[in-house]
């Protein structure tokens, strides 16, 4: 008899207890609806509209938090607080994600040695794949990416080349319209088969969006340790690079970029010219720019033209003409291009590309001079 009172008793107990855990959502719930209800009557009013979405993000309602601020800022464009609370919102009820991006194909080039005198033209086949995942890890949006490249030529087998690296870390609204990639990674580079360098990389992104179109700046600083069979050694490099995209300037289906960079190289030794390469072997301080618009003609087609400028100062270096002296390499590279890109010929998201450019190097060091043509056509899939 006792023992049923007791566990009669303790029944009581724990039904007390779930009650008392039930009130404060209860309790919440009621202050939503009565919040609502006030809304109804006065839906233009910010501070009733923030006192709800407070609470309904308390409550990890995100759908209703993000109705109250988008109400908010419809009447109100300038509330601060709306604005954040947007952006943290959405960045909620953002979904893992996991991209990828690959382009297959061949090329044909002059000079791809990019030497003075004595090109060999040839085939080459290009492999390019970009990884891209980005999901929430508690509070905290995390990204990582991956980078891997193959090219693989006809007839100067030694300058096959291979890249794979990666980067990852978190993204951080800085403000409600700027947000931050911080990450650190790596990668590692093969060259006619022997490991060519490994690197290890950090870098700041910051992104963001203009009518509708998106921008970034990129400030990166890396240590590349190369191959002592290659002539390059090792050191630091660190480059600024932006990406500013400019929608409908021209006509309602155009677009203007715009990639402007600066970089800084104190990796000894003499380089090896490599197409997929922005950082080469040196000691040198670079600049340039590439300018690039694309119209979109027809639902299939899409045309594009690009300029591109690159200048380049060396520390100093040795003067192949005459081995003895000493000099200050300058180089500067001209490096027009145009563009045709066939849309969804296998598919949505199934590309055509077809890239032309044309490299004009001219360099204080008259045997450094070059001229290439390069040609390729690629299979462009996004997934």
């Amino acid at each position: 008899m006792r023992g049923r009172l007791r566990t009669a008793r303790l029944v009581r107990y724990l039904l007390a207890g779930l009650l008392l855990a039930a009130l404060p959502n209860a309790t919440a719930a009621d202050e939503l609806s009565r919040l609502n209800q006030q809304i109804l009557r006065n839906p233009t009013n910010s501070e009733l509209n923030l006192r709800y979405a407070r609470l309904a993000e308390e409550r990890r309602e995100w759908r209703w938090a993000l109705a109250a601020y988008e109400r908010i800022l419809v009447n109100d464009p300038g509330n601060e607080e709306a604005r954040w609370g947007l952006v943290r919102v959405r960045r909620k009820l953002q979904p893992n994600q996991a991209q990828v991006f690959a382009e297959f194909g061949g090329a044909w080039e002059s000079n791809p040695r990019r030497v003075s005198t004595g090109a060999q033209s040839e085939w080459e086949a290009i492999a390019r794949v970009m990884v891209r995942d980005e999901r929430a890890l508690g509070d905290t949006r995390w990204r990582t990416t991956g980078t891997f490249i193959a090219e693989a030529h006809q007839l100067n087998s030694d300058l096959n080349y291979g890249y794979a690296g990666g980067l990852t870390g978190p993204v951080i609204d800085l403000t409600p319209r700027v947000a931050m990639f911080a990450a650190l990674g790596g990668g590692a580079a093969l060259f006619n088969k022997v490991l060519f360098y490994s690197e290890a990389i950090a870098s700041l992104q910051f992104e963001s969006y203009l009518e509708g179109a998106f921008q970034t700046v990129r400030v990166r600083a890396g240590y590349r340790k190369y191959n002592e069979v290659f002539p390059s050694d090792e050191g630091f490099y660190a480059d600024v690079v932006g990406r500013f995209s400019f929608p409908a300037v021209l006509a309602s289906n155009d677009l203007f970029v715009v990639n402007p960079w600066f970089r800084w190289s104190g990796i000894g030794g003499e380089g090896i010219t490599i197409t997929f390469e922005q950082v080469q072997p040196g000691k040198y301080i670079e600049y340039g720019g590439r300018l690039e618009y694309y119209h979109r003609v027809l639902e299939w087609l899409t045309v594009g033209g690009s300029i591109g400028i690159l200048g380049r100062d060396y520390a100093e270096s040795t003067s192949l003409v005459f081995p003895f002296l000493t000099s200050r390499r300058h180089d500067m590279t001209v490096f027009p291009g145009a563009t045709m890109i066939f849309h969804h010929v296998f598919g949505h998201q199934h590309d055509i590309r077809v890239d032309y450019r044309y490299e004009d190097n001219r360099s204080s060091d008259p045997l450094r001079d070059y001229v290439n043509h390069l040609v390729s056509m690629l299979y462009v899939v996004r997934f």
